[in-house]
């Protein structure tokens, strides 16, 4: 079938904002607002400002299944996170409480010196104590969760041979925008350049229910760590991101509904580039009984995307996108000025 193309009129910008408005039913101006996160631009322009992907790594963007382990009991513990690892979690994040804690009891059974642990401490004594029992061989892929509002030393830890991530989560959990969050984590990672490599410093963001937000967010901090690197004549490694699920919209009452908001929000990092998930079982904010049934489903939501969204074979699917690179655009201006 051959097609005529010799009537046809390409439309003008006019033209689609006018058939924008009358589709929509806008009267004025065709704008996107979002004034919690300072956003605003006219979506129906046709062309990009700056391609935020060209500097990006062109390797397909695999992540990290994480694993969430508060360690109440050392023995629960260790149970949980045998479980995880055998249920395909490849990260494991301890959250220590404030007392001693037996840490062969936590990691019984567990190769430590073949799966990356991220551990997040309440007390400073705590870190000592893990750093006397740790082997040398497993130092490597363990990361301590550093929260840049609270004081910190963080030469025990560098001393130690451990990496730092520094940690946006609870800035999100409380009503930070992207733009708070954002500055901070940067303006915290910025000081602890020339006190390590940069290849040793990740960050971990709380991921929101604003689809298209939180995958500008991403793209945003990997393109502004690795300018801020670049203004420090410091090596560029790829940057290391744990994208974690959030709580502040999810149902006490239905799990299920849970499960879909999860879905929907780990896909939304996960185009924007992290290098890992953390996904809590879709109870854990619900009235209902938290189980392992729930928690492995949260698991699961990353095995089924890896095997049937393929997104595991492509690298920043949201590349090229008007809605996708404008909004960058806009955070990085925002995140540059605060920051």
């Amino acid at each position: 079938m051959k097609l005529n193309l010799d009537n046809f009129n390409a439309p003008d910008l006019e033209a689609w904002r006018s058939k924008i408005k009358t589709e929509t039913k806008v009267i004025g101006d065709v704008s996107y607002k979002n004034e919690v996160e300072g956003i605003e631009f006219d979506p129906s322009q046709k062309t990009l400002d700056y391609d935020f992907g060209a500097h990006q790594s062109s390797e397909p963007n695999d992540w990290g299944i994480t694993a969430y382990i508060p360690v109440l009991d050392e023995k629960t513990a260790n149970g949980f996170a045998l479980k995880c690892l055998s249920q395909g979690a490849n990260v494991l994040y301890f959250n220590i409480p404030a007392k001693s804690i037996d840490w062969n009891e936590v990691f019984k059974g567990i190769h430590i010196e073949y799966i990356d642990i991220i551990l997040a401490f309440e007390q400073e004594n705590q870190l000592h104590a893990f750093i006397d029992y740790i082997p040398k061989s497993a130092k490597k892929h363990v990361s301590i969760s550093i929260d840049p509002l609270r004081p910190h030393d963080v030469n025990p830890i560098l001393e130690a041979g451990f990496k730092l991530m520094v940690n946006g989560f609870h800035l999100e959990q409380i009503g930070a925008n992207s733009t708070d969050q954002l500055s901070t984590i940067l303006y915290f990672a910025e000081s602890l350049i020339g006190q390590t490599e940069p290849g040793n410093i990740s960050f971990e963001i709380g991921i929101g229910s604003d689809f298209f937000i939180e995958v500008a967010k991403v793209r945003t901090l990997k393109w502004l760590w690795r300018h801020v690197l670049l203004k420090n004549n410091e090596s560029i490694p790829k940057t290391s991101i744990l994208g974690r699920m959030g709580w502040t919209n999810k149902s006490l009452k239905d799990p299920d509904t849970n499960i879909l908001r999860q879905t929907t929000e780990t896909i939304s990092a996960i185009s924007g580039g992290v290098s890992a998930v953390l996904i809590h079982s879709s109870q854990t904010y619900s009235l209902e009984i938290n189980n392992w049934f729930y928690k492995r489903l949260a698991l699961n939501i990353s095995h089924i995307l890896k095997e049937e969204s393929y997104l595991t074979k492509v690298n920043d699917p949201m590349r090229g996108s008007y809605l996708s690179e404008k909004m960058t655009l806009v955070l990085v201006n925002n995140c540059w000025s605060q920051f």
